[in-house]
């Protein structure tokens, strides 16, 4: 079986010896702290994507202490598998792909403005108000949004996270009573809804990879794309490209 990708995220505490500075002079002391990361995984299932990705998050830096991995939460999520485009919908060949990434660095920073990842996409392009076209969508947007955009021929790659939907409120026959609930957290590993929000960490249900001139293209390219599937409402987000573990089918 081919492998195919999968957008795996974490979060996960980190323990390591650190030089830190002392009244004596630097010293040495353990240092904790939470992080987030992402990275696009090729393998034949979600749990070969997450063995080979918690592999890769262990591996350890050359030249420094060893460091302690505690993964707190780990998702995996399927990578749609086109690259939707402003030209229409093509299969995704990740080594083509890698090679015009790579070849678009130099010229197109990862945090270059003018692709948009500081535009709330969901906000902006909603499923019940799509522009009716590319040609459209310069005019439909606010101006302070769209005067900070790319609308040349130049093209990016962006990600795009389809959250789940929000999870229905409990009913009162079902709410957790207080001290069960209080004492079960107590001794969870899984990270609060806080810290997740304050990492600015995000768990998909599915990912994208579009090529667009800027980010509000590529919301509307998704929107259109999801139209008629059971992701239609479901909130975006748009992040940049990340690394990638394992090869991809060529």
């Amino acid at each position: 079986m081919a492998a195919v990708a999968y957008y795996v995220t974490a979060i996960y505490t980190c323990t390591q010896v650190r030089e830190s500075p002392g009244r004596a002079g630097p010293r040495d002391s353990i240092q904790i702290w939470d992080a987030g990361f992402s990275q696009i995984v090729f393998a034949q299932s979600p749990d070969e994507a997450q063995s080979l990705f918690e592999a890769a998050l262990r591996e350890q830096p050359e030249g420094e202490n060893p460091r302690e991995i505690v993964i707190r939460k780990i998702a995996v999520a399927p990578v749609v598998d086109q690259l939707l485009t402003e030209t229409g919908n093509l299969p995704l060949d990740w080594p083509k792909i890698r090679d015009q990434e790579e070849s678009g660095v130099p010229s197109t920073p990862m945090d270059d403005f003018e692709q948009g990842y500081w535009v709330d996409a969901d906000q902006v392009v909603r499923p019940d108000k799509l522009s009716f076209s590319i040609g459209t969508i310069q005019s439909d947007v606010p101006e302070d949004v769209g005067s900070g955009l790319n609308w040349s021929d130049k093209q990016f790659f962006f990600l795009l996270n389809v959250l789940p939907l929000p999870a229905p409120p409990l009913s009162p026959d079902n709410e957790p009573e207080g001290e069960t609930a209080d004492s079960e957290e107590e001794g969870s590993n899984e990270p609060s809804p806080s810290e997740i929000e304050a990492m600015n960490v995000i768990f998909p249900e599915t990912v994208a990879l579009i090529q667009a001139r800027n980010s509000v293209v590529a919301a509307w390219l998704w929107r259109r794309y999801a139209a008629t599937t059971r992701l239609n409402a479901n909130a975006i987000r748009i992040v940049p490209p990340c690394g990638t573990v394992g090869q991809p089918e060529c």
